[in-house]
This record gives structure tokens, C-alpha cells and sequence, in this order.
């Protein structure tokens, strides 16, 4: 048997190192792109499941509401902190602010504005909502009233609820009365 030489006994050559240094670097850029895309996707579920449990909320306290005060309990429910009617709110609402500065606040946290009686949701990852512009997700309890497709007796008939709508960030300036009611339900028409 011949033995081997040492020049093949020292290990890696530095081509050798530099290849699998590279190779490395690659796979740990793909692996932080995946977790960073698996993070805007886990902001976003947790975003949507909040939303959904609130609308649930809604629609069990509307329901309650409307059977004994009517039409002015909703309007007072409209009124009310969203995240109240949770049985324990997410560990990322940072309580209720009146209009507060958005940029001072720490981003992946909910918080109710008062003055504009909106849930406000200031998004930390740019790839989590659809939008990729909009940093804030903004929602609202609006008063809806649906009308009836049969007219007796000449009044207006139908139905009216609530709903936990998302706004758009230029509607939030321009609607802060949304849900207030300008005029009767019931009315004769002339």
C-alpha cells in the first residue's frame, strides 16, 4: 500500500471554505426570508381571528341590546370600547388613547382611539395585510339599516344592526361621526 501524501491531509482548501461559507450564507438568507414572511403571515391571522371574535361579540351584544332597549342601546353599544366585550383581551392592546401619535407608539399593537371611537391596529411587518402601504389598520362599530323590499302602510321598514367595518385610513379623518343617526328609523313617506 502506498501512503498517502500530506499535502491532502490538511483538511479544506480555502476554495473548499469560501464554496461552503457561501452556500451557507445562502441558506441562511432563504431561511430568514421564510421566517419573516411566516411572521407577516402569523400577524395577519392574529389580526383576522381578533376581528372575527369581536364581530361575534358584536352580534351577541347586538342581539341582547336590541330585545330590551332598541334602536338607542345600539346606538350606546356603537359608543363602547370593542375590546370591553372580549372576556380577556390579546396581550398586544395597549389600553385607550385619545387620538394619540401614531409614530410614538410600538408597532403589532391594538389600541382604541377614543376621539374617533376606532380600534386602531399599528401593523409591525410591511408583507403582513394586502396593502404593503398602509402601516395602520383602522375599525369601526357603524350603525347599518337595511330596508325592506315590502312597503306597508307607507312607513319605511327593515331591519338595523351593527357592524365592525374597516376603514380606510383617509375615511377615518373624514367620517369620525359614522354611526350617528340623523334621522327616526320608522317614518312615514311623503
Amino acid at each position: 500500500m502506498r501512503p498517502h501524501s500530506r499535502r491532502h491531509q490538511g483538511g479544506a482548501s480555502r476554495l473548499e471554505l469560501a464554496v461552503a461559507a457561501v452556500f451557507g450564507a445562502l441558506a441562511v438568507g432563504l431561511l430568514l426570508n421564510c421566517l419573516t414572511r411566516y411572521q407577516a403571515e402569523s400577524e395577519q391571522v392574529a389580526g383576522k381571528q381578533l376581528i372575527g371574535s369581536l364581530r361575534t361579540a358584536l352580534a351577541v351584544r347586538s342581539a341582547q341590546v336590541i330585545s330590551t332597549t332598541g334602536e338607542t342601546g345600539l346606538l350606546a353599544l356603537a359608543q363602547q370600547n370593542p375590546m370591553t366585550w372580549l372576556q380577556r383581551q390579546p396581550e398586544n392592546y395597549l389600553g385607550e388613547y385619545y387620538s394619540p401619535n401614531k409614530a410614538e407608539l410600538p408597532a403589532g399593537n391594538w389600541y382604541f382611539d377614543r376621539a374617533g371611537q376606532t380600534l386602531v391596529y399599528l401593523v409591525a411587518s410591511d408583507k403582513s395585510f394586502s396593502s404593503g402601504i398602509q402601516k395602520v389598520l383602522v375599525f369601526k362599530v357603524k350603525l347599518v339599516r337595511v330596508s325592506s323590499p315590502v312597503n306597508t302602510g307607507g312607513q319605511e321598514t327593515g331591519s338595523t344592526g351593527l357592524v365592525l367595518d374597516e376603514l380606510s385610513d383617509s375615511s377615518v379623518a373624514i367620517n369620525n361621526n359614522a354611526g350617528s343617526v340623523s334621522r327616526p328609523y320608522s317614518s312615514e313617506k311623503k
